[in-house]
């Protein structure tokens, strides 16, 4: 955010003696100014979530806020305990791009109203160019991602030229989704983030590239991606939403910044299955653990085959006969006592211990595994084939 927003905001507090919020026209909160005096639920909600609901939204926008030139007077709304405002569109060019919102605790003095319309008019250039910006850049992340080199290497010198950072920053990826599927979620509020992360837009909206300080360090894509889940913690406009994250491998630059855009992938796709499904055994409980915070590419093991070849080349490659008759017949308790064998590697008491049951049961259970599967337990091979198939086979679509 460049620092004369939050200027001009406590500039309109200041003159004004009234609370005073800045937000885009997507009503993301950009900034405010602390004030005592009276709030009400709008203000408080805004500040704490960093932007409006859509039902906020509706409700503004129905006074024709989108289209005015000049200050909306909003008054008190008694019933939803809604304070009176003062809208003041924050324009450029005769396009809106965002609005100051005076909340009115007493009227606005007339002769304020030239410095209220001025402040509103630089706000009004700013926002256009980070605007502008974003949407120039985040269209270049498209091609950045692109499948042919020449593309992501023009893309990488075009963006290199209006980036605060040099083409040979080494960049990580990370990718937003939901846990429920490869559905992208709601835009983030792109204020919250540094200036010099690359947002995509379109079906790249939850695609960040993050400039990291040194090489291997992934500590600003943390940062990031954490940010991004903050952001979107609180469902805006009803309906919860599972919300995952996956951070890519560092690379060296930006022009090798698809790599790691893929490997955030697949480790979004990790973390989706570890908080929507979670399995019952050690792996897949340190899994479900972990997926409130982002998985990582470098901390994936044996995850990483998914990013190897298509799912039904996977599935071909991991299926058996035998195993595919234990996953339809065999029931969840019987999946659930392998997976946590192989993850016990073959430890009876371990995996007695961990199920909660008697070892004796346990060996029931293996000798009917066995049976179905047609897999020999004692044998290395088998146990590695059954090991992979129930690691991967739930995870492939």
């Amino acid at each position: 955010m460049g620092p004369d927003l939050q200027d001009l905001v406590d500039e309109a507090a200041r003159i004004t003696e009234m609370a005073v919020t800045l937000e885009d026209r997507e009503f993301n909160l950009v900034a405010f100014c602390s004030h005592q005096t009276a709030a009400d639920d709008v203000r408080r909600d805004s500040i704490l979530t960093r932007r409006s609901t859509s039902q906020v939204r509706r409700y503004y926008e129905s006074f024709g806020i989108a289209r005015a030139d000049g200050p909306v007077r909003i008054p008190a709304d008694v019933e939803r305990g809604r304070l009176g405002r003062v809208c003041v569109p924050v324009r450029w060019q005769s396009v809106t791009y965002g609005y100051l919102w005076l909340l009115e605790d007493h009227a606005v003095a007339p002769a304020l109203l030239p410095e209220l319309l001025d402040l509103a008019g630089r706000a009004g250039v700013e926002l256009a160019r980070h605007a502008r910006l974003r949407d120039d850049l985040g269209w270049k992340v498209g091609e950045l991602l692109s499948t042919y080199p020449e593309s992501r290497w023009r893309a990488a010198r075009e963006i290199a030229e209006s980036w605060s950072k040099p083409e040979a920053t080494p960049v990580a990826a990370v990718v937003l989704r939901s846990a429920d599927g490869p559905t992208a979620p709601a835009p983030v509020n792109a204020w919250r983030l540094p200036r010099t992360v690359l947002v995509g837009t379109g079906e790249l909206g939850s695609t960040f590239i993050v400039p990291l300080s040194a090489a291997g360090d992934l500590t600003q894509a943390r940062t990031v991606a954490k940010t991004a889940l903050a952001a979107l913690a609180t469902p805006v406009g009803g309906g919860e939403q599972a919300i995952v994250a996956g951070i890519g491998g560092p690379v060296a630059n930006l022009a090798e910044a698809r790599e790691s855009w893929l490997q955030a992938r697949i480790a979004a796709r990790v973390a989706a299955h570890g908080t929507h499904r979670p399995l019952d055994s050690k792996a897949a409980r340190t899994l479900a653990s972990v997926t409130a915070d982002p998985m990582e590419w470098p901390d994936l093991g044996v995850y990483r085959l998914l990013g190897v070849a298509a799912d039904p080349r996977l599935r071909e490659a991991v299926a058996q006969p035998g195993i595919d008759r234990l996953l339809s017949d065999g029931g969840d308790e019987l999946v659930r006592t392998a997976l946590t064998y192989l993850d016990e590697a073959g430890s009876a008491q371990r995996t007695a211990q961990s199920l909660g049951i008697h070892r004796q049961t346990l060996y029931h259970r293996l000798e009917r595994i066995e049976k179905l599967s047609g897999l020999d337990l004692d044998s290395g091979r088998d146990r590695l084939a059954l090991h992979l198939a129930l690691t991967l086979l739930p995870r492939l679509g």
